[in-house]
């Protein structure tokens, strides 16, 4: 079984715009995936982390770790993949096994994949779970650095989701996949500073 990237496959860098599904249709990368399932909202407690990105780098087969691991995945928990392109092959192959996935971009060579039981899907998190400020002004930013994916995703859309106010948040990284998630909320992410720390952004609702 060929586990890598599919032929064509490109890197550049990008940068944060409000245009951000131009700008991933323009670099080649593709968020399709067969059968591909909405991410729930899950309790990042129930996430099991998986980074393959270095071992695929060097060359190593990562599929038997892999399926070790989805086999221990008990009932409502979740397998977060990190790797360096899209593991299309992986989706068939846990698929059989009965998984549900979903997989998206952070940036062109930084995939992340959640696979999860469909028969044992993971619970809704609470909303008392959620670390989420109940007001917060542009200056007090959200410092999401050191959270692995998609806590930070679901801390920022669960925060617009709650309050009006345009808030700044700090992240490692310029993440296009965000954009897209705001545009469908009616929200944009604008790029105030970065440095070898991070980025920050701005993220406020469109025409504010």
């Amino acid at each position: 079984m060929h586990f890598g990237p599919g032929p064509g496959a490109t890197t550049r860098e990008t940068s944060v715009t409000a245009n951000a599904s131009a700008r991933v249709k323009d670099s080649g990368v593709t968020t399709d995936a067969p059968d591909d399932s909405a991410l729930p909202d899950f309790d990042p407690d129930v996430i099991v982390e998986l980074d393959l990105r270095e071992e695929l780098r060097a060359g190593i087969p990562p599929l038997a770790r892999l399926t070790a691991e989805a086999d221990r995945l008990g009932p409502g928990g979740v397998l977060h993949l990190r790797t360096p392109f899209q593991p299309r092959p992986l989706f068939a192959l846990l698929g059989q096994r009965g998984f549900l996935h979903h997989s998206q971009p952070f940036a062109e060579d930084d995939w992340s994949s959640w696979f999860w039981r469909a028969d044992t899907p993971p619970e809704r998190r609470a909303a008392q779970d959620a670390p989420v400020p109940s007001h917060q002004s542009p200056d007090d930013a959200l410092d999401l650095r050191l959270l692995p994916p998609p806590e930070p995703l679901l801390i920022i859309l669960e925060r617009i989701g709650q309050h009006p106010e345009p808030f700044d948040v700090l992240l490692p990284f310029n993440p296009d996949v965000l954009c897209d998630f705001l545009a469908a909320q009616g929200w944009t992410a604008t790029l105030m500073e970065a440095g070898t720390d991070g980025v920050r952004l701005r993220i406020e609702q469109e025409n504010r």
